[in-house]
């Protein structure tokens, strides 16, 4: 059986952030693709300024690895276009696979077909902040 969009752009994107891929990732990516993300840019529009903060990251974590891991995920399907949203953890890993520190973003998804292939072209992360701690904001039960 194979997996729905989302599943398969978590799979290949986690593989491709660890594999420090920049083609493999920017291959999960439409060309008209717009991107909330939660560091230090508002908004990504389009492929290149994407690749640009991509190329950027890889290139900035030396001997390190990130291990992308999804949870909560849920996900739908349509003829042409597919969604969903996961919680990711994002771990950076010494080169033996030790954890060094972590962090977790939730993520929104929209895919759309394109012939065979599925590419995101809307991507959001967050990073909710508890207003009095200003920490990261946790739901004491899943809704």
């Amino acid at each position: 059986m194979s997996l729905d969009p989302v599943h398969a752009f978590l799979r290949d994107y986690a593989a491709a952030v660890h594999d420090r891929d920049l083609e493999r990732f920017m291959a999960l990516y439409a060309d008209d693709l717009q991107v909330f993300d939660s560091w230090s840019t508002w908004e990504h529009r389009g492929a290149d300024p994407w690749r640009q903060m991509a190329a950027a990251w890889f290139g900035g974590l030396g001997d390190e690895r990130v291990r992308v891991t999804a949870s909560e995920v849920v996900s739908w399907v349509d003829t042409q276009v597919a969604g969903g949203s996961a919680t990711w953890e994002f771990a950076a890993i010494d080169p033996s696979g030790k954890p060094l520190r972590s962090i977790e973003n939730r993520l929104t998804v929209l895919l759309r077909k394109n012939g065979p292939q599925w590419r995101v072209v809307h991507q959001h992360t967050s990073v909710p902040i508890d207003f009095g701690t200003k920490h990261v904001a946790r739901p004491s039960t899943p809704t």
